[in-house]
This record gives structure tokens, C-alpha cells and sequence, in this order.
């Protein structure tokens, strides 16, 4: 599949539903960048991306001698309401994850987007197996399923 040409007003790629946003930050030096960071990540969940409702994939990677953060995520939607659901939902995680990187201006500034911006990547490539499903509309089709599940194992066993 070819990709959509055009683009969220701030970079990215974007095929039907789905965008994507790449971004490649300077860390803070010493312990205060990629130690803590890796610190941060070492659990793995992300109950935060879920309340934001919109998040299909995050990645983070860690480059150049602990020197610079690739940070890479799909979401539904447009780049100014992706970030803006960050900011409203879920600030503080935001504010405590990025504060790893330098000069973050943090969540609420009103140079958060142009900073975010200025680091941003569009990718060359990408692929999105289903390009018109959301989150939601994923998570709708998995309580159907489930459902299904339930009532096809319950008529099997003669329930």
C-alpha cells in the first residue's frame, strides 16, 4: 500500500485514519538522561497511552552513546489533537517521561508543539495494516469477538 501524501500540519505521515509522529531528541546528560529514563521504562506499562484513547504503538530508543532518545508512535487522528490529548489527560506523565530530555519546555508551555516540531522526522516509509480503524473501533470489534467466544463456547457445551 502505497502511502497517503498528505500530512498532519506538523510532519508525519498519514494513511486513512492512522498517523505517525518520529521524533529524535537530545537527552540530558548523565544520570539525569538515559539512566533515568531506561529507569522509567523498565516496568513497560503504559496505562497512560491507554487514557489517551488514540495510541496504537510507542517507541522509544535510546541512540548515540545514551546521547539522544528516538521516539516513534502511530495514533489515530491529527498531530495538534494528539498532542493536546497528552497534555489534558495525561500531563504529568508527560511532563515526568520528557523530563529526561533537553530543554523540554514541559507539557503546558505554549512551545511544547514548536519544540516537539522542531525535532520531528517525518518517516520516509511506513505501513499500516488497517489504515481506517481506530483505537476504538479495534477495541469495539475485540468485545464483539470476545462476546462470540463466549456464546459459541457456551453452545458447544451444551449451556
Amino acid at each position: 500500500m502505497a502511502a497517503d501524501p498528505s500530512t498532519p500540519p506538523r510532519g508525519g505521515l498519514r494513511f486513512g485514519q492512522i498517523s505517525e509522529l518520529t521524533v529524535i531528541v537530545p537527552l540530558k546528560a548523565g544520570a539525569d538522561g538515559a539512566p533515568r529514563l531506561r529507569a522509567m521504562l523498565a516496568g513497560g506499562t503504559f496505562t497512560g497511552a491507554d487514557a489517551v484513547g488514540t495510541v496504537h504503538d510507542m517507541r522509544f530508543v535510546i541512540l548515540d552513546n545514551d546521547t539522544k532518545l528516538l521516539f516513534a508512535t502511530a495514533y489515530d487522528g491529527d498531530w495538534d489533537s494528539y498532542i493536546t490529548d497528552f497534555a489534558t489527560k495525561i500531563p504529568d506523565a508527560m511532563d515526568n517521561l520528557f523530563s529526561v530530555v533537553e530543554g523540554w519546555p514541559g507539557i503546558h508551555s505554549p512551545t511544547v508543539k514548536d519544540f516537539i516540531a522542531r525535532y520531528q522526522i517525518a518517516a520516509t516509509g511506513w505501513y499500516v495494516a488497517y489504515p481506517k480503524e481506530t483505537v476504538a473501533s479495534i477495541r469495539a470489534a475485540v468485545k464483539v469477538r470476545d462476546a462470540l467466544n463466549v456464546l459459541f463456547s457456551a453452545a458447544s457445551t451444551g449451556l
